[in-house]
């Protein structure tokens, strides 16, 4: 009597299929895949998707190492059922940020001190709502905040009300550079990059300080104006104007870490470089459809660490 089981689906309703190699070959009614009976046990299709995902194997390369055509793994790939996050509430330092593909944007709660991703979600753009939503699941879950360290979005440290918001550094140099440039041309882009370049040496008030000077001294040189062909006129140094503007609305919340008496990262880095990670992965596998590479970003982000390890799968699934 018959009774083997197809590796893929575990149905016992298997036919022989011929000899490949010595090797005793099989179909599965259920499924249509065929398989070798040899001595080596075939790799279910969950040990299949880690590699896929985190070995940056191709379709083509597993499908030369393991013997299956391309679109079986395909198959295979999409009926995986992806595990839910398990969760563990405690109190936490948040890291937040939101990370763009092609087709879409992903945004991401993580827990800075154990490096976990807590909450994420698919999403067209950045938008306010988005951040309230992660916040209040987590709550609910029973996780509470030391703190949140975020970008510059407009509004967001009212999200989190009564928790003490940090201005990522790397974004406001980042979003300075973005009206100065890197290599500004006037004194005054020239010295209003060095102060945000110093960041970690000022404090509240130096900064204040600091920065009030430069306006004071700068302050004809920002008035500025150019008249247009109409009668129409503009400020001639209207990026450098924004920048100031910009840093204006968020410079309470440069230096909340020092006014905390518990570790508090002052970027977002820990989200940046697992963002490098998932594009690479995800870049590894260029013309999938949006299904499946969101997919593949699901699983890396539950993965958290975003990094191969052996037996991947018995610990996801």
């Amino acid at each position: 009597m018959n009774n083997k089981k197809c590796p893929f689906c575990n149905s016992p309703e298997c036919i022989k299929k011929g000899f490949q190699q010595g090797h005793q070959r099989w179909q599965c009614k259920k499924c249509k895949t065929k398989f070798q009976a040899n001595k080596k046990v075939p790799l279910i299709k969950e040990e299949l998707f880690c590699l896929y995902v985190f070995n940056k194997q191709t379709l083509r390369e597993l499908s030369v190492e393991h013997h299956f055509k391309t679109q079986n793994l395909q198959s295979f790939f999409d009926s995986v059922v992806l595990p839910k996050k398990k969760h563990c509430p405690r109190e936490l330092s948040l890291a937040v940020d939101t990370t763009f593909f092609e087709e879409f944007g992903v945004v991401v709660f993580r827990d800075q001190e154990r490096k976990e991703n807590l909450w994420w979600k698919f999403v067209e753009s950045e938008r306010l709502i988005h951040y309230e939503e992660g916040m209040i699941y987590l709550e609910r879950l029973g996780y509470t905040f030391r703190s949140v360290t975020g970008d510059g979005l407009p509004g967001l440290p009212s999200v989190f009300v009564d928790i003490q918001f940090q201005y990522c550094h790397f974004h406001a140099r980042k979003n300075i550079t973005k009206y100065i440039t890197r290599n500004p041309k006037t004194n005054a882009g020239i010295e209003l990059k060095f102060i945000m370049d110093s960041l970690k040496s000022y404090t509240h008030n130096s900064f204040l300080k600091d920065m009030s000077y430069w306006e004071e001294k700068y302050s004809y040189f920002l008035k500025e104006k150019t008249y247009h062909p109409g009668g129409n006129w503009s400020y001639t140094h209207g990026r450098l104007r924004s920048a100031i503007r910009s840093m204006k609305r968020m410079s309470g919340y440069l230096f909340t870490y020092q006014r905390c008496n518990f570790f508090m990262p002052v970027t977002t880095n820990t989200l940046e470089g697992h963002f490098a990670h998932l594009k690479v992965r995800v870049g590894v596998h260029r013309g999938i459809s949006l299904k499946r590479k969101q997919r593949i970003i699901y699983l890396v982000l539950l993965n958290s660490s975003a990094s191969y390890e052996k037996d991947m799968h018995k610990k996801l699934f």
